[in-house]
């Protein structure tokens, strides 16, 4: 991002479709990029019906595919299937239910309608993988691979009207969570450390309270070095990653005053497949970070 800091700064099977959870001139990349599609979403089928919007309760059924470049429709090995089961899913649109490629592909379908979305990793499963969910009698699955891009084939069976989501209201102080504790040194002000993140905007209407994505190094596919404590990240990290042990995983709630505060971030270029977001003045935003080393 700017000012005092160099970055720029579900399983989607029936039971688990949920949502999961800029360097330096010193990163690296620790892991192949893996080629994403852009995200497009293509009508294959208009509805007459009512029309999806966020906050509706949708009833769907579904497909999903391996993303295969090699093929005219894009349909590699099936990897779930609504279908298959003849049990529809049904999941409210836009508050975080599902992935990201979801909550924004679904919205302006017409009940009748069917819809193709191909999603880049970073808006599916990211860097995680899945395995292969139990055959249906004759009929086996795939597993998603890490920085998989997906194919669905959608139908919008209904959508029932919701109300507006109750909001929840950002922190004022920083909020420090660790969803991994790490094994090994433990970061000190002074150290240099080398760690990957992803950044969000923070919004209270969504289950796991992240909105869009403004940097990442995991979509990246790169780590970013800096020396703690030295102000040269913003001070919601130089004071929430003190303690953290390498390995670990932390997330990092921070309000305005230790980040950006009134200065607005403009949106990144999009970066394979990813569309980043800008950062609104007076921001709350969230951090995923993984210490990587410390130097």
């Amino acid at each position: 991002m700017k000012s005092k800091f160099q970055l720029i700064a579900a399983v989607l099977f029936a039971v688990v479709l949920t949502a999961c959870g800029g360097g330096s001139s010193k990163n690296q990349n620790t892991a192949p990029v893996v080629a994403q599609p852009d995200f497009k979403s293509i009508d294959t089928v208009t509805g007459t019906g009512a029309v999806a919007a966020n906050n509706n309760l949708l009833v769907v059924n579904y497909v999903g595919y391996l993303y295969d470049s090699t093929k005219a429709d894009f349909k590699g090995a099936k990897f779930d299937s609504s279908v298959d089961r003849n049990v529809p899913f049904s999941f409210t649109l836009g508050v975080g239910q599902v992935i990201v490629g979801w909550d924004q592909g679904v919205v302006g379908m017409k009940v009748g309608g069917k819809r193709t979305l191909i999603i880049p990793a970073q808006q599916a499963y990211g860097a995680n993988a899945h395995a292969a969910q139990a055959p249906i009698g004759n009929i086996t699955y795939a597993a998603i691979p890490a920085n998989a891009p997906l194919v669905f084939d959608i139908e919008l069976l209904s959508v029932q009207v919701g109300s507006n989501p109750v909001a929840v209201a950002p922190p004022t102080s920083l909020q420090i969570h660790d969803t991994l504790p790490g094994t090994g040194a433990v970061a000190a002000n002074g150290n240099t450390l080398t760690v990957k993140y992803t950044g969000y905007v923070y919004d209270g209407t969504r289950v796991d309270l992240r909105g869009g994505i403004f940097d990442s190094s995991v979509v990246k596919g790169t780590t970013f070095d800096f020396k703690l404590g030295a102000g040269q990240v913003i001070a919601g990290w130089d004071q929430g990653l003190v303690g953290m042990a390498v390995g670990g995983k932390r997330t990092l709630t921070i309000p305005p005053n230790l980040g950006y505060g009134a200065s607005a971030v403009a949106a990144a270029p999009a970066y394979n497949g990813t569309t980043f977001v800008g950062i609104p003045a007076n921001s709350t935003l969230i951090f995923d970070v993984e210490l990587v080393a410390i130097k």
